[in-house]
């Protein structure tokens, strides 16, 4: 393991502070699961956040992209500043779980982690405000709303989180169906980025297709789409650790994938039916192309058998979320330090079934993200992202904070001018 730059008396205070925080942390994680709040909407969550991080003494900026904050612990401005990234919205989901702190929301729920993020991101702010007189440099906190939209990442920037002063590096993480304690990371591709497509049927010239019929080649198109898979989300926990498994020995067929998404939105409230989203996700950029083509091609066959034509319509695009692989190498011994090597664990392969607009920071300064182990399935919490039992077991949260204040600590130890 490489040498690691954080001093050692730093070190041990941290690990203090961290251990006596644990009861803090799960009273702040549980009243945001309580209080779940949907993209764009997160005034309760800002507000609740805003009032912790004043009581730690930092400088807070509200209002940042609607609900954003932004905390800065100011060392010395001559110095580097390293940020950290958390996310707090939920999703409209209706929480299964029979617990004391179940979501108070109807129809809305923490079923992302957001909350154990936001939890993490005061955890964080809490050390370290603790250990300003021996911090090598400053930190800023970013706390973004509207993640689960992906517009959140893209509207902290132009409102200035990057700015006055715009931090050296950019750290996040994401809580993951992986028993608690573990962290993963990956040199590389994280998540990969995304095409989506909006496709319209139209009838051939001559030929009468009633709005159900539109709708039914709609949705045989949308099955064939989805037959050009080689890989499908584990939907058990399971199947969700054989997936880690081959991510850790990474097979080209999974440093190559590519998954294609297809549906119909019966929601939609359209003039024109015969309309449906079609989704690329891929290792690479090339890949989506190569994907397209696959989809297009499937389509004229579709519509050769029905006398129909599909226009294909790009509605928009999402990066790779792709570590910096030296700054990810960098602090992982102040990552193994802090939890113990043989709770890292280094994924040769992304993730194939999300995305993240974390991508987004990481195309103005470097970046890195981390997975968080979150489950115990000994207690039935298997932290299986967007399901309506997902919850987490709560060590989580001091593996969490002790990572996170441990990687940018030592970051600015390694670039402290």
């Amino acid at each position: 393991m490489a040498t690691i730059n954080l001093p050692h008396d730093t070190f041990k205070n941290m690990q203090r502070s961290i251990a006596g925080s644990f009861t803090n942390l799960v009273t702040i994680r549980r009243d945001l699961h309580q209080h779940p709040e949907l993209s764009g909407e997160e005034a309760w969550t800002a507000a609740y956040l805003a009032d912790k991080l004043h009581d730690l003494g930092l400088t807070v900026r509200s209002g940042i992209h609607n609900h954003g904050l932004v905390a800065d612990l100011v060392v010395d401005l001559a110095k580097p500043t390293v940020a950290l990234r958390v996310d707090m919205d939920a999703l409209p989901i209706q929480e299964e779980n029979d617990v004391p702190y179940r979501s108070q929301v109807p129809g809305v729920m923490h079923a992302c982690g957001h909350d154990v993020h936001a939890t993490i991101g005061i955890g964080v702010a809490e050390v370290l405000t603790q250990l300003a007189p021996d911090l090598p440099g400053n930190v800023r906190f970013i706390f973004q709303p509207e993640e689960e939209e992906i517009t959140g990442a893209l509207g902290m920037i132009e409102a200035g989180a990057l700015s006055d002063p715009t931090p050296d590096a950019i750290f996040g993480l994401h809580v993951a169906p992986l028993p608690a304690g573990q962290v993963a990371w990956t040199e590389d591709l994280f998540l990969s980025g995304f095409d989506h497509y909006l496709a319209a049927l139209f009838p051939d010239k001559n030929v009468e297709l009633s709005m159900e019929d539109l709708d039914a080649i709609a949705l045989c198109c949308c099955e064939e789409i989805l037959k050009l898979n080689q890989w499908r989300l584990p939907l058990i926990w399971e199947t969700m650790q054989d997936m880690w498994r081959i991510m850790q020995t990474g097979p080209k067929e999974l440093r190559s994938f590519i998954v294609y998404d297809a549906s119909v939105d019966d929601e939609e409230d359209s003039p024109w039916r015969g309309q449906f989203g079609i989704g690329i996700t891929a290792a690479a950029p090339r890949l989506r192309r190569t994907a397209l083509k696959k989809v297009k091609a499937a389509l004229r066959k579709i519509c050769r058998a029905t006398h129909t034509s599909a226009v294909v319509e790009h509605m928009g695009s999402m990066p790779d979320m792709r570590n910096n692989p030296y700054l990810v190498r960098s602090v992982l011994p102040a990552l193994q330090a802090a939890i113990g090597a043989e709770n890292t664990i280094q994924l040769n392969a992304a993730f194939p079934f999300n995305c993240e607009d974390f991508a987004y920071y990481t195309k103005y300064i470097p970046g890195a993200m981390f997975w968080l182990g979150g489950a115990d399935p000994g207690s039935r919490k298997y932290a299986m992202l967007h399901t309506p039992d997902f919850d987490v077991d709560e060590r989580c949260l001091i593996t969490g904070t002790a990572s996170m204040a441990s990687l940018l600590i030592e970051y600015l130890t390694r670039h402290s001018r």
